[in-house]
């Protein structure tokens, strides 16, 4: 877990009590500091021997998109473990430095797959009408259930809700967000959980399954009453998209193709009328796909009924660039946009520094640069949320039903000894903890610039409290000294190589 912090330095830097002294926490990429707490600095209207230096100027007058936060997926797979695998005592522990404020990194963002997605120990839904297990059950055709009598959240029952509970006593504030992989495998043209039809098509290749039409409202039932059933359950419900992924028809796990034009018309006829008769209101978020597609949310919000059903657009990571969102934030103002899932893994290549002295993918990179680096783009480019993807992963990224078999979770429960489990903190937590440990409820990101010609990225917050929160990342190869201004006075520090640092004042 992280570094332990001075309690009394922490209540200050949060509450400003020592007025323009600045906080420092910083995390090393290899982690020999994590989360640390670092000498406290002063702002000064003197010029001193850094005058020099590279500065990043904060204003905090030009204010832009609150924050809702930074989270990952209770998955099944990740509650399994923590439910199954760990003592009690190691997963309030575990907890704690997941969701508290004091004794962890408050995270305040789940994102909770409906049914199995491909981090679960076995395929589900809560409609099932075949006998599922490691491999996804075929409906027999003819075989439905279009008043849903068999629906239940019994599965998530037995551990997943529990946990999320356990989550929401720790911090409140956390907001759940709900996504479907897959609906009932009755309910889609293949009778399957998975994403293609039983048999290819003629040309040999795999075909996407989709929702059959006479199940469109079916499946807005189903959805309405997985949020009831979460909030009768006491996991109030924040958010929600109706389709994981809905370009990618994967073929060994929990996925169906909705094209725009089908989304558009499920918000429009189904989804919306039955979420105003069940007096549900929640944040709905369409496509929750990659930032190389924006033609797909464009076509759903172009929608008038979609709209204005629609509180704005879930993206992913896995292709496009997220500067796709500032131009897509000018299109469409009024709606908000979040990155609901970014997965870090062993695919990663991370940072490293280039010959022109630029950075970029290298062989043997900085992974900690890498993720800190699309924190800091994603939330200048209008993001309210960076969301990874699994909390928890075993020392094999598992458990899995199939796609992601090298996604790694924000926390490893190495089982290689079942007797004693051992929970490892990976570097994604802390690259989620140096933002999520300091931003407040209803923090919003303010300006900072990027000093021209340096490896320096950042993003600046406030936090409704006043305090300021600079997020800063050294992408090069060598320590960076820098200087921060802010309202006419400067303080001036050193940023190790591929170090994120955090620092926090009261003006």
């Amino acid at each position: 877990m992280p570094h332990c912090l001075s309690a009394l330095l922490f209540l200050l830097a949060l509450n400003g009590a020592a007025a323009q002294s600045v906080a420092v926490y910083q995390t090393t990429p290899d982690l020999l500091e994590a989360l640390s707490e670092r000498a406290t600095l002063r702002f000064s209207t003197v010029a001193g021997n850094a005058a020099t230096a590279p500065i990043i100027t904060v204003d905090d007058a030009q204010r832009f998109q609150e924050i809702d936060g930074f989270g990952a997926s209770l998955t099944d797979a990740a509650a399994w473990l923590f439910a199954k695998k760990l003592t009690p005592a190691q997963t309030d522990a575990t907890f704690k430095s997941l969701f508290s404020r004091k004794d962890g990194i408050a995270l305040n963002f789940l994102r909770q797959p409906v049914g199995s997605s491909d981090l679960a120990v076995t395929f589900y839904s809560f409609d099932d009408l075949c006998q599922q297990a490691e491999r996804a059950c075929i409906t027999p055709p003819g075989v439905s259930d279009p008043s849903l009598e068999h629906f239940s959240i019994a599965h998530d029952q037995e551990y997943i809700l529990p946990l999320l509970k356990k989550a929401l006593g720790i911090n409140p504030a956390i907001h759940v967000m709900l996504s479907p992989w897959s609906p009932p495998g009755w309910m889609k043209t293949s009778g399957s959980m998975l994403g293609v039809m039983p048999t290819p098509g003629a040309d040999g290749k795999p075909q996407p399954a989709s929702l059959r039409p006479e199940f469109y409202s079916v499946f807005a039932s189903y959805l309405v009453k997985s949020i009831q059933g979460y909030q009768a359950a006491g996991v109030p419900v924040w958010a929600l998209s109706v389709q994981n992924e809905p370009l990618a028809a994967q073929t060994d796990y929990s996925a169906m193709q909705m094209l725009a034009n089908e989304q558009a018309a499920f918000l429009d006829d189904a989804l919306g009328p039955a979420l105003a008769a069940a007096g549900l209101r929640v944040k709905v978020m369409v496509y929750d796909h990659n930032w190389d597609r924006p033609d797909y949310p464009e076509t759903v919000l172009k929608d008038p009924k979609a709209a204005a059903l629609a509180a704005g657009t879930a993206w992913h990571h896995y292709a496009g660039n997220p500067s796709v969102m500032s131009r897509f934030h000018e299109e469409f103002p009024q709606k908000d946009q979040w990155v609901t899932e970014a997965a870090g893994g062993t695919w990663q290549k991370g940072l490293g520094q280039t010959g022109s002295g630029q950075t970029g993918p290298g062989k043997t990179g900085n992974i900690l640069a890498e993720e800190a680096a699309e924190l800091i783009a994603v939330t200048r480019n209008w993001s309210r949320s960076y969301v990874l993807w699994a909390l928890a992963t075993d020392q094999n990224h598992g458990p899995f039903v199939g796609g992601c078999e090298t996604c790694r979770g924000l926390v490893t429960i190495d089982l290689s000894d079942p007797e004693r489990p051992e929970v490892k903190p990976e570097l994604d937590y802390y690259v989620l903890g140096q933002a999520s440990k300091f931003l407040l409820p209803g923090a919003v990101r303010i300006a900072s610039d990027e000093p021209p010609g340096t490896w320096l990225k950042d993003v600046a917050f406030r936090n409704p409290n006043g305090t300021v929160v600079l997020y800063t990342l050294n992408a090069g190869a060598i320590s960076q000294e820098l200087r921060i201004g802010f309202r006419g006075k400067t303080v001036a520090t050193t940023l190790p190589a591929g170090t994120v640092a955090t620092f926090v004042w009261k003006p």
